[in-house]
């Protein structure tokens, strides 16, 4: 059965912008410093898909206030600084379903303005109908209030709405809100982000293709309009 989709959300990092090496890279020069070994288990409940202070209490949460805030206040520097590239394929995937006025948004454990800079490189800012940041939420991902506030801000049923997430965190996030995930990563974690509630798998964009009967991916269609 074909499912349909009448709103498209994205999450950020890993999904719009490939910023997952730069942000793994960071946490590790921390935990390093901490002598914490970052196993990929820690990384996958921890790092992706986290808000900083929450990413701090799970790794760094023995360290005393005055370190943490440290930690915190390093994180908000390190991605106001970062430029990452685009995933491949997104930009024209996002311009294809303006033209087609499907609604969209961005759903992200990250600050506004960081978001907006990234989006802004892009060339994709107005692309989007909404969008839900981490101050906008009194509780992250996991928890299914961003997903659920997007789909109050579109006014399109959760059940009518299509997820791309890359992190475990997220996936469960848009799970929990009834929502039909896609997702983002590489092969060798398929098997894990299905588990956790994803209806396929991508590398990224450019194996998709969108018509004005809906997405295809390896030319079948996947969700309709």
């Amino acid at each position: 059965m074909i499912r349909q989709a009448k709103a498209v959300i994205f999450d950020l990092d890993g999904v719009i912008v490939d910023s997952n090496p730069a942000i793994e890279a960071f946490w590790k020069s921390w935990t390093d410093r901490e002598s914490i070994p970052l196993t990929e288990a820690l990384t996958r409940e921890w790092i992706h898909g986290r808000k900083a202070v929450d990413t701090v209490g799970g790794l760094f949460g023995h360290l005393t206030t005055a370190r943490q805030q440290q930690i915190i206040e390093d994180a908000f520097v390190f991605d106001q600084t970062m430029q990452p590239p685009g995933v491949a394929g997104i930009v024209p995937f996002i311009l294809d379903l303006n033209l087609l006025g499907i609604a969209t948004g961005v759903v992200t454990s990250s600050h506004h303005s960081r978001m907006l800079q990234f989006l802004e490189a892009l060339g994709i800012a107005d692309s989007f109908t909404g969008f839900v940041t981490a101050h906008d939420v009194t509780q992250g991902k996991p928890h299914p209030e961003p997903y659920l506030k997007m789909s109050a801000q579109l006014g399109i049923d959760p059940a009518s709405c299509l997820v791309f997430e890359d992190a475990v965190s997220g996936l469960r996030s848009a799970a929990a809100a009834g929502m039909q995930v896609i997702a983002v990563g590489a092969e060798s974690s398929r098997s894990l982000l299905m588990q956790e509630g994803a209806s396929a798998l991508i590398p990224d964009f450019n194996v998709l293709k969108t018509l004005p009967s809906g997405i295809y991916l390896d030319d079948r269609l996947v969700f309709s309009f």
